[in-house]
Parts: C-alpha cells; sequence; structure tokens
C-alpha cells in the first residue's frame, strides 16, 4: 500500500500505456519496459508494472495522455507490491516540458476521477 497521500494536488484516476528505460543506459544497451499508469497529475503519476524498481530509481517515461505522448523524467518516490505480484509505483516527475504540464492539466481537467 502507497503511505498516506501528501499529494499537493489530486491526481486523476487512469489507464494509459507508459513506456520507460533507465536514465543514464546508453542508446545501444537501452532496455525499454512497459506499465500502466494508475493515477496522474502534473507532478507524477502512479504506475502498475511486473518489474521490481527501487526508491530513487531514475527513468524516462512515455506516457500516451490520448492523442498525446508526454515525456518526462521521474524518481521512484513510493513502491508496493500488489496482491497479483505485480508492483505499484509512484513516480515524481524531476523533468517535463511546460507544454506537457498543460497537456496533462487539460487531461485531468477533462477526465475527472469519480
Amino acid at each position: 500500500m502507497i503511505p498516506h497521500d501528501r499529494r499537493s494536488s489530486s491526481r486523476v484516476d487512469t489507464g494509459n500505456l507508459v513506456i520507460h528505460s533507465e536514465v543514464g543506459q546508453d542508446a545501444k544497451s537501452q532496455v525499454l519496459g512497459m506499465a500502466v499508469t494508475l493515477d496522474l497529475n502534473e507532478f507524477g503519476l502512479r504506475i502498475q508494472t511486473t518489474e521490481r524498481f527501487e526508491p530513487g530509481d531514475r527513468f524516462r517515461f512515455s506516457v500516451a495522455l490520448k492523442d498525446h505522448i508526454i515525456a518526462a523524467t521521474g524518481r521512484v518516490v513510493h513502491l508496493a507490491q500488489v496482491l497479483n505480484g505485480s508492483w505499484e509505483v509512484g513516480i515524481e516527475f524531476l523533468q517535463i516540458s511546460s507544454e506537457d504540464i498543460d497537456l496533462i492539466r487539460r487531461y485531468c481537467s477533462d477526465n475527472p476521477s469519480e
């Protein structure tokens, strides 16, 4: 279970495809991973994946939001194994463009969680 929610902005429940790679990998040895978002806001996201991450790991992410691809670099801040053996991973954005932040905000306002 992810620790008590201390976010300054609520997240919107989502189910978007995420492609990620470790920061620092060179292009020839780069390993891409896949995950799905569980929720997101302009500060970060929570994903579900079969891969184990460690707190502090840094990754590049591409997230499909409807017709747009959001690109960011993030840091693992929370990690929890769930019943089916997969992992829920909380990611804080470290680098993201202002245009992508605006796209996330619009996506969240157009798709509020119930």
